[in-house]
């Protein structure tokens, strides 16, 4: 019967058959996933975190018969992939017993990439507020990180699961409320979603776990975290049109300065040149012309009859 469902309804048995312990219904759905072919980035939009992580060791446990067939190359670049995994691994398990430390000395010591096994992702789903916060205070994990093509962060997944203690720590740390997934929905969309579900349905689908009241706080505190971001960004933009309109007012009180001081500087060249005009002419009234060649003494008769 499930063999001949949509890969789809095979995710949704599959939870739910992880929910009641129905072991043989978990193994054949599991295995179904496994086989479907869909990427790790996809599948995270279904179903947790963990249960991908389960699903993908059943792709690497099944490639194992195709290995010892495949070219040397093929070979090593699958035990690269299957050393990375277990680092993965025992990175989950480190965090499932609260167990920083060791994640600490995983990075320091084997180079471990705490985005690309995505530590904080599984942390915020899996773990205790404490873990989530010893984990940030390395200082090694990005915590606007996007996974996969979708994009979702940190904060995307602790929006979605309505839970204010791990909304609370990310915000902390600097967590974006206002960073897009690929779809473009923000943490803050992902909550006005559930609350509008919560207000017109009275429960969301799916996620009966959600408590009202915790949506609500969670709704407050990104609320909140973008009304300052944004507010910042308008102080921000105010100091730098103050800082134009300085600069603007500096360059005009320059500019008037210098006009002032040219006028100045052709005031005084005017009256350097009339003192040497007069001097000229007095030095050339003793040979009997002004300067420009007229006769001084016909300037002195215009001078004694009034025309001047």
């Amino acid at each position: 019967m499930v063999e001949k469902a949509s890969i789809e309804d095979v995710m949704k048995v599959l939870l739910a058959s992880r929910k009641s312990d129905m072991h043989q219904l978990w193994t054949t759905c599991s295995n179904l996933v496994a086989k479907s072919g869909l990427p790790p980035e996809i599948l995270a939009k279904h179903i947790p975190l963990d249960v991908v992580a389960a699903i993908e060791q059943l792709r690497i446990k099944s490639s194992f018969a195709r290995r010892s067939l495949m070219p040397h190359r093929h070979h090593d670049i699958y035990l690269a992939a299957d050393l990375e995994d277990q680092k993965i691994r025992r990175m989950r398990r480190a965090l499932d017993s609260s167990n920083v430390e060791l994640v600490k000395l995983m990075v320091m010591g084997e180079g471990l990439n705490l985005d690309e096994a995505l530590a904080l992702h599984y942390a915020v789903e899996n773990c205790s507020r404490e873990v989530v916060k010893a984990l940030l205070e390395l200082g090694a994990a990005d915590v606007n990180y996007p996974v996969g093509p979708v994009g979702k962060t940190p904060l995307h997944v602790a929006s979605e699961m309505a839970s204010p203690d791990m909304v609370a720590v990310l915000l902390d740390h600097h967590a974006d409320p206002n960073v897009r997934t690929a779809e473009g929905i923000t943490p803050l969309d992902i909550l006005r979603t559930l609350t509008s579900d919560f207000l017109f349905k009275g429960a969301v689908p799916g996620l009966t776990h959600i408590e009202p009241n915790k949506l609500r706080l969670c709704l407050e505190l990104v609320q909140s975290a973008a009304l300052v971001i944004s507010r910042e960004e308008e102080n921000e933009s105010l100091n730098l049109t103050q800082i134009y309109a300085e600069m603007n007012t500096d360059h005009t009180r320059s500019r008037r300065s210098n006009s002032s001081g040219n006028i100045g500087n052709y005031l005084n060249l005017d009256s350097r040149l009339v003192y040497l005009n007069i001097g000229a002419a007095q030095t050339d009234h003793k040979h009997g012309f002004l300067q420009g060649g007229c006769d001084a003494s016909m300037y002195q008769h215009a001078h004694d009859h009034g025309y001047n």
